[in-house]
């Protein structure tokens, strides 16, 4: 089973693969996706591939975990789906389905403040975000950086 979480910068399409059975999704350096603001959670939800089935768990986030716009526990994922984790929202891709999926797919995420993102003082164990050039205007910007530098899946 191919899974891919695509979302759009600006109307620019971002994809990040989903690789193994299990996957966290959170703020901590070593989640298999991060997301570094104070909306995620340090683990915020799992991703789990059973077979054909794609399920996402939440894991206790502050924020909660969503699928197309309901806060959920636990969920099975289709293609299609929106996933919402903190300010960031994915559309789902099971296996290259929905082959098209456009900016308008995607909820748009809130705008975050210098206030939303993390330093060193509220914790250590993440990544010291405003030492680094990011556009606090675009939410995404944090995560792509990220990705850029460290080859995130």
């Amino acid at each position: 089973m191919q899974v891919v979480l695509v979302m759009f910068r600006k109307g620019e399409r971002r994809e990040f693969p989903v690789s193994g059975p299990k996957t966290i999704v959170g703020r901590r350096p070593d989640c298999g996706l991060r997301i570094p603001t104070k909306d995620v959670s340090r683990e915020h939800c799992t991703l789990l591939i059973d077979g054909e089935e794609l399920a996402v768990s939440d894991l206790g986030s502050s924020n909660g975990t969503y699928v197309n716009d309901k806060r959920v526990d636990e969920s099975e994922l289709e293609p299609g789906d929106r996933l919402r984790v903190g300010p960031v929202t994915f559309v789902v891709q099971i296996n290259g389905e929905p082959a098209q999926i456009k900016p308008e797919d995607a909820e748009s995420p809130t705008l975050l403040t210098e206030d939303d993102l993390l330093s060193e003082e509220d914790d250590e164990e993440t990544f010291e975000l405003s030492e680094q050039d990011f556009d606090l205007d675009d939410p995404i910007s944090a995560l792509e950086e990220l990705d850029d530098e460290d080859d995130l899946p």
